[in-house]
């Protein structure tokens, strides 16, 4: 007769449930055999999924992975490798160039600042919200 699961070893399992890797199959077969490592004994899936600590975090983890799916199916594939080699290869240089443009405004917002400290203004003026439009 198989001993009785202590806390930490649901605890244990727990965590190896919401660590599991992504590609590897998520069922209670899987989890039975990779308890073993925990357990020393292989259990079976009712005397697993009988624990509520165990049952929620496989409800959660499969959640997770189906949203994750959903996710990904609402994405269009492109045609070829070729076309998706050009698409990265172009995301890429407008990733570049926005970050380039961003380091830009960056340096420009430090010489407002700065100038704006010369002139006697402090942080805190300078961070007021603009005055709201009139409209009689």
């Amino acid at each position: 007769m198989p001993k009785t699961i202590t806390t930490s070893q649901l605890n244990k399992m727990a965590k190896m449930i919401r660590d599991w890797p992504e590609k590897e199959a998520f069922n209670w077969n899987n989890i039975c055999i990779a308890s073993k490592s925990i357990l020393g004994y292989v259990p079976t899936r009712q005397a697993l999924s009988g624990k509520l600590m165990l049952k929620n975090a496989y409800l959660i983890k499969k959640k997770q992975r189906r949203d994750a799916i959903a996710k990904v199916e609402g994405i269009p594939r492109p045609k070829s490798m070729l076309d998706a080699m050009d698409k990265i290869a172009r995301l890429q240089q407008e990733n570049d160039a926005l970050r380039a443009e961003l380091g830009k405004m960056a340096e420009v917002a430090q010489r407002f600042i700065y100038n704006a400290s010369i002139a006697g203004l402090s942080q805190q003026r300078l961070m007021e919200p603009l005055p709201k439009a009139r409209r009689d």
